[in-house]
């Protein structure tokens, strides 16, 4: 894998009604929090300005660059809630097992080779605590608009047979826009 991932510095985060996507997100139940394939962390910056002082944001990604522009971008919001690691998601993820409380995936899922994808959804089941939930926000099937052609995209659809399989159960799908929509999913 190349360690500058595809669409590297891009992120959907402009696309979407944020504050949906975040309602769906936060849980005053959740305390820990993993943001997989960050990049820059957008996404990660916008969860961590809801939490508190005792919740924390693991945020992942395979690009060095993303991850300490997030890392300078934290310390300067004086966000210490997000732990902000260089890690190859499509391998073990270096979190202990039951240690998320919830797992975000924001358009990362469709650049995954498709033999990935089985060890990458195990690695967030093993993560997630008993209570956790998946936040998975990926381009709706359509062919207009940005994102990847509509034959790679992910649709809810699609999300759900990928992930139900390993023990998620579909919790929501809801529109953040005129091109992305999230699907939350529940381990229990």
């Amino acid at each position: 894998m190349p360690t500058k991932p595809t669409a590297a510095g891009k992120s959907s985060i402009v696309h979407v009604d944020l504050e949906l996507a975040l309602s769906n997100i936060v849980s005053s139940d959740a305390s820990a929090y993993l943001d997989l394939g960050c990049g820059v962390g957008n996404y990660s910056l916008a969860i961590a300005q809801r939490l508190g002082k005792d919740q924390i944001l693991y945020a992942l990604d395979l690009w060095e660059e993303g991850v300490e522009t997030l890392k300078e971008i934290a310390r300067r919001q004086g966000t210490p809630q997000i732990k902000a690691m260089q890690a190859d998601i499509t391998l073990p993820l270096p979190l202990a097992d039951d240690s998320v409380d919830v797992c975000l995936m924001a358009t990362v899922l469709h650049d995954l080779p498709g033999e990935k994808r089985a060890s990458v959804i195990g690695e967030i089941k093993r993560v997630l605590s008993p209570i956790g939930a998946l936040a998975l926000i990926e381009f709706k099937k359509i062919a207009q608009g940005p994102g990847p052609r509509k034959e790679r995209r992910i649709g809810p659809v699609d999300a759900e047979a990928l992930f139900t399989p390993y023990g998620f159960r579909p919790e929501a799908s809801v529109s953040l826009g005129d091109y992305m929509y999230l699907s939350r999913f529940s381990v229990k």
